[in-house]
């Protein structure tokens, strides 16, 4: 079991949206107690998620050949954000790259405050990247801290999404 004591959030695994919509970017009726439903929790020193982070941040090469080949679907990064002294970690839908840093527009509800909010325009270094997916359809390049998260989860939950997981 987690010790939510010591806890980070991951918000929905790979984003609010994915879980109600299989996607990114909903609509602005989305609420934070909605948001807030679909947080989950890993703690600090969870193996696991670290691993996938470690996967994420080890294979980001992989996603800028992917890039670059113009793979099809959309493009995300993940990474911590700090608000009200609790970081969360919430993807960030690409709109361009340079100098090594990802520009987008944040993918998800943030849940620990309301200086951020879904679609505001942020600029995150590649340094701070700690995972990254092109999801085209029920097809996901990367997700690393996704494949955890779904492997956490009831296999009939996960079954419902039927992804298929690239690389």
């Amino acid at each position: 079991m987690r010790n939510p004591i010591v806890a980070i959030a991951v918000v929905a695994a790979v984003g609010y949206g994915f879980f109600n919509s299989l996607g990114h970017m909903r609509g602005s009726g989305d609420s934070l107690a909605e948001s807030k439903q679909n947080v989950v929790s890993y703690s600090t020193v969870d193996k696991a998620m670290q691993a996938a982070k470690d996967s994420g941040r080890s294979t980001l090469k992989r996603f800028h050949e992917l890039m670059a080949a113009g793979t099809p679907g959309t493009y995300t990064v993940k990474f911590p954000l700090t608000q009200n002294g609790a970081t969360e970690h919430i993807w960030l839908q690409l709109v361009g790259y340079s100098d090594g840093s990802y520009i987008g527009l944040l993918a998800d509800v943030p849940v620990n405050g309301n200086k951020y909010k879904m679609g505001d325009r942020m600029t995150v270094t590649e340094a701070d990247v700690e995972d990254w997916m092109i999801k085209n359809g029920k097809v996901i390049y990367g997700g690393y801290t996704t494949r955890q998260a779904l492997a956490d989860m009831p296999k009939e939950q996960v079954a419902k999404y039927g992804l298929t997981f690239k690389d």
